[in-house]
């Protein structure tokens, strides 16, 4: 992890998918870390998002297999609400259109199929990515916050496939309000914890 100061710091480069998320996360928890956020990318669903959009994950699809060994089956992935929150106050207050909505979590890159998208964009589901259930049922066992913000990387319809090759890449600049609001939570939660804690004479 590379520290940004001594509240936030960033992890990169460690691959993609469901079990490479749950392993850096436990990692992290083990070594202290109390608030978990993914920036990272996503293929749109709905075409009314625009690829410089931001989403913000209020729930996962678990269609991967990860959080079966955290959470039980009937119980569904969903992020800490009010660290969705801050994130999306912070990216609107940033100048970023967003949406709050389902995202599709799946192992099975090159395996989603046409039914299955139909049903999914009828249903509103805004994104498809691979991590987002295997963090939220990691971070929810293991007691800690968590969210995870997404930009869109192509768009995945019934009828076809856009690239996004010539989508603007926009993760460098949702960094920023991501770390703003990870702090802000972080020391939200350091004052809630001073004044809960009990008077010494």
């Amino acid at each position: 992890m590379y520290p940004l100061d001594e509240m936030v710091g960033i992890v990169g480069d460690f691959g993609i998918g469901a079990p490479m998320t749950a392993t850096i996360t436990e990692n992290l928890i083990a070594a202290g870390v109390e608030v978990l956020c993914i920036v990272g990318g996503s293929a749109g669903l709905q075409r009314s998002i625009g690829p410089t959009d931001v989403i913000l994950a209020d729930e996962a699809i678990r269609d991967e297999g990860v959080s079966y060994h955290y959470l039980p089956p009937e119980q569904e992935a969903k992020p800490t609400i009010e660290l969705v929150e801050r994130l999306e106050r912070e990216y609107v207050d940033s100048g970023f259109e967003t949406h709050r909505g389902t995202t599709w979590t799946t192992s099975a890159f090159y395996r989603e199929t046409v039914a299955e998208i139909e049903q999914y964009v009828e249903d509103g589901v805004v994104s498809i990515e691979m991590e987002a259930a295997a963090l939220f049922a990691v971070a929810e066992y293991r007691g800690v916050d968590a969210a995870a913000v997404f930009d869109i990387g192509d768009l995945i319809t019934e009828e076809e496939w856009n690239s996004g090759v010539e989508y603007e890449t926009i993760l460098p600049k949702m960094l920023d309000p991501a770390v703003a609001a990870l702090r802000d939570h972080l020391e939200d939660g350091k004052q809630s914890k001073q004044s809960d804690a009990p008077n010494t004479p």
